[in-house]
């Protein structure tokens, strides 16, 4: 079965006008058609990527605002009248995650393959600091110095927070959303922490792409990082895993990225050789399947057999039915994105409004929760959890558009310009190549030996993560 959303879609210039059998002004001959193999750009702007962010980026911000008003979760810590619905929606942290193995990894993937120069690691630190600290140090000290003003006299707390590094101390967390404007920012801190290992990853996997080995060897051990992932957090269980650090340290979540850093290989792969690959193959069959099979995955998530919402530890049979279904709803959502371009999946989060939305998520994803607080607590008087269902439909426009506006105002005062300002700039190549078009957007054909810049995600989502601004910035995470 197809839709309108598979139809192939015609390439633009990125002003609204067909390149596809496009004539000059001069009446030129139509451009010539893409080749089958085209080297990767230094910065290859992926719209639905960006709109993967922004599904992620509302889902987080639905289950907490159903938290805030009783819908989720009461204010005695029992289920809510949208549990088994909405208790999934914590499958989000590992669509980030995913995204953000994808992304950052991706450039290491093509350098290894031959398709680039390697990121320089400087380069590559240097993005991740411009891209994460400038907005969250304003939104940190802001809820510091407004929400939390007492705490800001203990300075070694104050550093922790300031330096993501808070994820290590229970204390800093202040888990009960009622009472923190940061609760949301542990998963930040534990991608700063991924960000931190990926070069020595990246070696460590380039090594294994260049062996005699190649490819098979790199997923074979990425597939051993999920194997382990899996059996670790099962293991630990009961003791875990809704307590660190199971639940928000780095190694709690080692699995997500490696799909993620997986699917960027495969993608590489095929960018490099022209083959495609015996997963991309079923994926272009099917794509719809995937998202089928995602929503399967996600409608168990909200059943007891991954644990309900009130309960303080899972069962290693609950943790790992969670596991396996998180992964299956995060990759089923991805991998059609990745690896069937212009399929239906592709075109509907490429749409230009869920577009923008992702390009502004990362200032949305930190400033929701301080608008749900200033809502709850001084526009209705109320506190955590006690408002009642029928007021989380009359809050949730309210509430989505002031934290979309906070979001649009942290990335137009905030981010775009540090990015602009400070980012190392791509290096030029000494010829000029042909420009080739995809149908998602511009990707400059360069020799194999062209040089790029450290970095290939100016971001985070993102991601990790690159999650993109525009085209001409770059995919950020």
């Amino acid at each position: 079965m197809t839709t309108i959303l598979d139809t192939p879609r015609r390439a633009t210039n990125g002003r609204g006008g067909s390149l596809s059998g496009a004539t000059g002004a001069a009446g030129s001959a139509p451009a010539p058609a893409a080749p089958n193999h085209l080297v990767r750009s230094d910065r290859t702007f992926e719209p639905a990527i960006d709109g993967l962010r922004a599904v992620a980026t509302f889902m987080v911000l639905i289950a907490h605002l159903a938290q805030w008003t009783g819908a989720l979760i009461d204010d005695q810590g029992r289920p809510g009248p949208f549990v088994s619905v909405m208790s999934g929606l914590l499958v989000a942290i590992p669509i980030f995650l995913i995204i953000s193995g994808y992304l950052l990894y991706r450039p290491w993937a093509d350098a290894a393959l031959g398709t680039r120069k390697a990121p320089k690691v400087t380069h590559y630190y240097w993005h991740r600091v411009l891209r994460i600290f400038p907005i969250y140090w304003v939104f940190i000290l802001t809820t510091l110095l407004i929400f939390n003003r007492e705490q800001a006299g203990d300075f070694w707390r104050t550093v922790r927070l300031m330096t993501a590094q808070h994820v290590q101390n229970w204390a800093d967390l202040r888990t009960d959303p009622g009472l923190t404007n940061w609760a949301q920012t542990w998963s930040l801190a534990t991608e700063v922490h991924y960000y931190m290992a990926l070069p020595v990853v990246a070696f460590v996997l380039h090594r294994a792409l260049k062996s005699r080995f190649g490819a098979p060897l790199a997923l074979v051990l990425l597939g051993g990082v999920v194997v382990a992932d899996f059996t670790w957090l099962v293991a630990t269980s009961p003791s875990s895993p809704l307590v660190p650090p199971s639940l928000w340290w780095l190694r709690g979540y080692l699995g997500f990225l490696a799909v993620g850093m997986a699917l960027a290989i495969i993608a590489a792969r095929t960018a490099a050789t022209g083959r495609e690959s015996a997963l991309g193959r079923i994926v272009k069959r099917s794509p719809w399947g995937f998202w089928a099979l995602a929503v399967v995955a996600y409608a168990f998530t909200n059943t007891d057999w991954a644990g309900s919402i009130d309960d303080i530890a899972l069962s290693p049979w609950q943790a790992g039915i969670k596991y396996i279904c998180h992964l299956s709803v995060a990759f089923g959502l991805a991998a059609p994105l990745v690896l069937a371009r212009g399929s239906g999946p592709e075109r509907l989060l490429s749409r230009r409004t869920v577009v923008w939305v992702g390009r502004v998520s990362c200032g949305i994803f930190l400033w929701h929760l301080v608008i749900m607080q200033v809502t709850v607590w001084y526009l209705m008087d109320s506190d955590w959890a006690q408002l009642g269902t029928g007021s989380f439909f009359v809050l949730l426009p309210f509430v989505t558009a002031l934290s979309v506006l906070a979001g649009w105002l942290s990335y137009t005062l905030v981010e775009m310009p540090v990015l602009r300002r400070f980012r190392v700039k791509p290096q030029q190549s000494q010829k000029k190549q042909e420009t080739q078009v995809h149908h998602y957007g511009v990707i400059k054909s360069a020799p194999a030996t062209a040089s790029v810049s450290g970095a290939a995600t100016a971001p985070t989502g993102d991601a990790a993560e690159t999650s993109s601004g525009t085209p001409e910035e770059g995919q950020r995470s």
